[in-house]
C-alpha cells in the first residue's frame, strides 16, 4: 500500500496540475484582452494623426487665408485711396477755377447783381467779393 508521504505527493501533483492549467487558462483570455486592447490603441493612435493632420492643414489654409484677406483689405485701402483723391483734388481745382473767374469777374469792375445773377452768388457773397478783390467803386 501506499503509504500517507506517497498520497501527500500525489495529491500536491495534482494540485500543482490543476493550478497549471488555470493558470494556462487565465494567461491565454489574459493574451486575448491585451490583443484587443493593443489593435484598439492603435487605431486610437492612427485616429489621433489623422486628427493631428487634419488640423495642420486647416491651420496652414487659414494662415493664408488671413494673408490674403490682409492683402484685400490692403489693396481695397488703396484703391479707396486713389479712388478719393483724384475726385478731392478736381472738387477743389473745380472750386478753386471758379473762385478765381468769380474774382477776375469782381476786379473787372463787376455789379453785385451780375455776380449773383452769372455766378451764383448770394448778395452777401458778391458783396464780400467786390469788397475784398473789386475796384474802389462804390457797392450797388
Amino acid at each position: 500500500m501506499l503509504n500517507f508521504f506517497q498520497i501527500a505527493v500525489i495529491a500536491v501533483g495534482i494540485a500543482i496540475v490543476v493550478v497549471l492549467l488555470v493558470l494556462v487558462r487565465a494567461y491565454s483570455k489574459l493574451r486575448l484582452e491585451y490583443r484587443a486592447l493593443a489593435n484598439s490603441l492603435n487605431a486610437s493612435n492612427n485616429d489621433i494623426a489623422g486628427l493631428c493632420s487634419a488640423a495642420l492643414t486647416v491651420n496652414s489654409r487659414l494662415t493664408s487665408s488671413e494673408e490674403m484677406l490682409r492683402e484685400l483689405s490692403a489693396a481695397l485701402a488703396q484703391i479707396q485711396h486713389q479712388n478719393q483723391n483724384p475726385v478731392d483734388q478736381q472738387q477743389a481745382e473745380s472750386s478753386d477755377t471758379s473762385y478765381r473767374a468769380v474774382i477776375q469777374n469782381a476786379r473787372s469792375g463787376a455789379s453785385i447783381n451780375e455776380l449773383m445773377h452769372n455766378c451764383g452768388l448770394s448778395r452777401d457773397e458778391a458783396a464780400l467779393l467786390i469788397r475784398l478783390h473789386g475796384s474802389a467803386e462804390p457797392l450797388q
